[in-house]
């Protein structure tokens, strides 16, 4: 699955959600301010510069 982070968006599986993005620090915080998920925070701490760990599990970058 892909996750794309854009300026105040994700896209995920074709679907744009507007978020906005919050460091406290090694960790981002994105919360949902619209649709679905609004009010939803997602934590993703940042464990190399291409990588992150979630819930989820390990995200890395690709280009």
């Amino acid at each position: 699955m892909t996750i794309t982070f854009r300026d105040g968006e994700t896209e995920t599986l074709g679907v744009i959600e507007k978020v906005k993005y919050e460091m406290e620090g090694r960790d981002v915080l994105v919360t949902y301010v619209s649709e679905f998920a609004e009010g939803m925070t997602m934590r993703y701490t940042m464990t190399g510069p291409n990588t992150a760990r979630t819930e989820m599990g390990t995200l890395r970058q690709i280009n």
